[in-house]
C-alpha cells in the first residue's frame, strides 16, 4: 500500500511537471517562433509555403510523454490542462474541441507505445512510425474540424479536399518538429532503461484505462456536436 502512494504521489508530480513545462513552452514560444522558411510548394494550383511554424510539437510532446511516462487518466489530464491554461492565455479558435481531443488521442498513443512495444535500441524506428501515425491522425482529424466549421470551405468533397491541402504545410512542419521532439525524448529514456534506471511500473484499475479511452471519445463526439448546432 505504501509502495503504491509513492508512485501514485510520483505521478502526480510528474504531472504538474509536464503541465508546467507545456504551459511554459506554449507561452513562451507564442509569438517567438521565426518565420516560415522560404521553401514554396504548389499542389492542385495552389502554391504555399512547404513549412508553416506553430507550436503543435510543444503539446504533441508533453501528450505523448503523458501516456508514456503516466498512463491513464493523465494521458487526457495533462494535454488538455496545458490547452485549457494555454487557451486563456493566448486565446485559441472554435474548433478547441477538436485540438484537446486530438491531442488527448495523441496521449493515449504514447500510452500505447509504452504497453505494446518494449522501449529498446531495436524497437525505436517501430515507436517512431507510430508516433508519425498518431501527428497524421491529429491533422486529419482538426482539419476535418476547420472543413465542418467551415472557415471558407464549401461542404463539398472539392472543399474538403481544398482545406487538407491548404493545411500541407502545416502537417509536414508536424511530422518533422514532432518527430525530432520524440527521438530527443525516447532515445535518452531507452538508454536509461538499458542501463537498468527503469521507469515506475504503474498498476492502473479497468476503470482507469477505460476512462483514459472513455474521454477523448466524449470530447471527439462534443467536438462533431459543437460544429453542428
Amino acid at each position: 500500500m505504501m509502495k503504491e502512494q509513492i508512485v501514485d504521489k510520483n505521478r502526480i508530480t510528474l504531472a504538474l511537471a509536464l503541465v508546467v513545462i507545456g504551459v511554459a513552452l506554449r507561452v513562451l514560444l507564442h509569438n517567438n517562433l521565426p518565420g516560415s522558411p522560404s521553401v514554396y510548394m504548389t499542389l492542385n494550383g495552389v502554391t504555399q509555403p512547404m513549412f508553416m511554424l506553430d507550436l503543435f510539437f510543444a503539446v504533441a510532446i508533453i501528450s505523448l510523454l503523458s501516456g508514456l511516462l503516466l498512463g491513464g487518466y493523465f494521458t487526457f489530464i495533462v494535454p488538455i490542462s496545458v490547452m485549457i491554461i494555454t487557451d486563456l492565455i493566448i486565446g485559441n479558435n472554435w474548433i478547441l474541441l477538436f485540438t484537446w481531443s486530438g491531442f488527448a488521442i495523441l496521449g493515449i498513443i504514447g500510452y500505447l507505445l509504452k504497453t505494446r512495444n518494449n522501449l529498446t535500441i531495436e524497437r525505436i524506428p517501430r515507436i517512431l512510425g507510430v508516433g508519425v501515425a498518431g501527428i497524421l491522425l491529429y491533422d486529419i482529424w482538426t482539419n476535418f474540424g476547420v472543413w465542418l466549421q467551415g472557415f471558407g470551405y464549401a461542404h463539398t468533397f472539392q472543399g474538403l479536399a481544398l482545406c487538407y491541402t491548404m493545411a500541407l504545410p502545416f502537417m509536414f512542419w508536424h511530422l518533422l518538429s514532432t518527430t525530432i521532439a520524440i527521438s530527443l525524448v525516447v532515445i535518452p529514456i531507452v538508454y536509461l532503461k538499458e542501463h537498468r534506471i527503469s521507469i515506475p511500473k504503474i498498476t492502473m484499475h479497468p476503470f482507469e484505462r477505460k476512462t483514459a479511452i472513455a474521454i477523448p471519445a466524449t470530447l471527439m463526439v462534443l467536438a462533431i456536436i459543437s460544429v453542428l448546432i
